[in-house]
């Protein structure tokens, strides 16, 4: 995240704004990373991991049957699976190509899972924002009011 898109953040956010305002950097920093978009990462993914990161095994399942499934009709969908074999490197979860094609419709090309059904897969890619106190007295410097004075 920017500077600017920190000070945006702030000045969006009642409480951030209030805190800012205060001197309370750390405590800012701390409502920010909360409000913020979250950041994805690259994170491989397996068919194990599916598993694990599911609470429940039968839906795991359900999903990973649903993905095989599609990949009959969809060339490029089966060659990714493969990268989710066991021994494999894994699928990476973070990648927005990747990340899109989880819920778009099959009839557009994609895997066609609920949003219920990502979540949990798109969630393991996903982090808080690196936001610090330091960070919010470069984007809100204390003693500055809303106009900038």
């Amino acid at each position: 995240m920017t500077i600017e898109e920190l000070k945006k953040l702030i000045e969006s956010d009642s409480e951030a704004r209030k805190l800012a305002e205060s001197g309370a950097a750390d405590l800012c920093a701390t409502r920010c990373r909360a409000i913020a978009p979250k950041e994805t990462r690259e994170t491989l993914l397996t068919e194990l991991s599916i598993l694990r990161l599911s609470g429940d095994p039968v839906e795991a399942e359900t999903i990973l049957q649903t993905m095989e499934a599609i990949a009959t009709q969809n060339p490029l969908l089966k060659r990714v699976l493969k990268w989710m074999l066991p021994g494999a490197p894994g699928l990476d979860f973070g990648n927005p190509v990747v990340r899109q094609m989880l819920t778009t419709p099959v009839q557009a090309g994609g895997v066609g899972l609920s949003e219920e059904q990502a979540r949990p897969l798109l969630a393991a890619a996903e982090v808080e924002p690196s936001i610090s106190g330091a960070d919010v007295s470069t984007a809100w410097p204390f003693g500055v009011d809303k106009d900038g004075k």
